[in-house]
């Protein structure tokens, strides 16, 4: 996974307009780039757009997801036009002529789809088409998921990322399970087994579907469906429930859990374990040897 730091820059101005040069569609300093995160599978921008831009007919050779963070603007489509609201997603097909109006500005995130997901989207079933905003109530939620890992950027964010992208793609096909169906079927339970007994927990969608013979996207939203919450919240409880179980030890240092846990560092390992439980891990430990005198 490719990190790109989260200062700011700047859009360079719009070449002039030749025979030879493509006309860009920004004008100079009117969007800047927030940060970026890029893997294989995707691309993800978040963009800020100043007041007053508008942006003329254009297309991208790339379908993309956007999640509207902020800001009310408009966007218009070979099918009409969309007033884009924060905190919902809208589509666009590779390929789709559209234009924008930013009356107060807005941020974005944008989601560029490359080839290889969209591909494993369209094994399993038939992929959103349709230009403009995404009318599931899910979507919302999907979105906001998209930039809370995006934001985070640990090591299991690409899953998460992944995950919700796939769930998006597929947002108007009905998932084949019953939701009546309260028991968890044997490969899902050997996916939860194999999450505990992987101690640095970074498998990918594709390990376990590998290990399963299932798709992906069935994993996914069965595996959310059962146990109410994605692989990659999963895998950070798993971790920090072995943290608090090291944690009692007196001959442990911190950096030496954070390791054996599977975090990246000590400071992944803060970061983590107070988004989890609301205090650092110096506290709890602090805390439990008290209860335990």
């Amino acid at each position: 996974m490719n990190r790109v730091s989260r200062a700011s820059r700047s859009m360079e101005p719009a070449p002039a307009f030749s025979g030879a040069q493509q006309w860009h569609p920004y004008p100079a300093r009117s969007r800047h780039i927030l940060a970026e995160l890029e893997t294989p599978a995707v691309k993800l921008e978040e963009m800020v757009y100043a007041p007053g831009l508008c942006i003329a007919r254009h297309s991208h050779g790339t379908a993309n997801f956007i999640y509207i963070i902020a800001g009310t603007h408009w966007s218009g489509y070979s099918r009409g036009g969309d007033t884009c609201t924060p905190h919902t997603v809208r589509f666009l097909p590779a390929g789709e002529p559209h234009e924008n109006y930013f009356p107060d500005g807005s941020r974005c995130l944008h989601v560029e789809l490359r080839q290889p997901i969209l591909d494993l989207a369209a094994e399993h079933g038939h992929t959103i088409r349709t230009p403009g905003g995404v009318a599931r109530p899910s979507a919302a939620y999907l979105g906001a998921r998209l930039h809370r890992e995006f934001r985070r950027k640990d090591d299991l964010s690409p899953l998460d990322i992944e995950e919700a992208i796939l769930r998006l793609l597929l947002i108007e096909e009905r998932d084949s399970a019953s939701s009546r169906d309260t028991h968890s079927p044997a490969w899902l339970l050997r996916i939860r087994e194999m999450l505990h007994e992987e101690e640095n927990g970074r498998r990918t969608l594709a390990d376990l579907s590998r290990c399963v013979g299932r798709h992906p996207v069935q994993i996914s939203r069965q595996f959310h469906q059962h146990f109410c919450c994605t692989i990659s919240e999963y895998v950070r409880r798993v971790r920090v429930a072995r943290a608090q179980t090291l944690l009692s030890r007196r001959d442990l240092e911190d950096s030496e859990i954070a390791l054996a846990c599977g975090f990246c560092d000590q400071s992944h390992f803060t970061t983590a374990f107070r988004r989890l439980t609301g205090i650092p891990p110096h506290r709890y430990r602090v805390l439990t040897s008290r209860k335990s005198r």
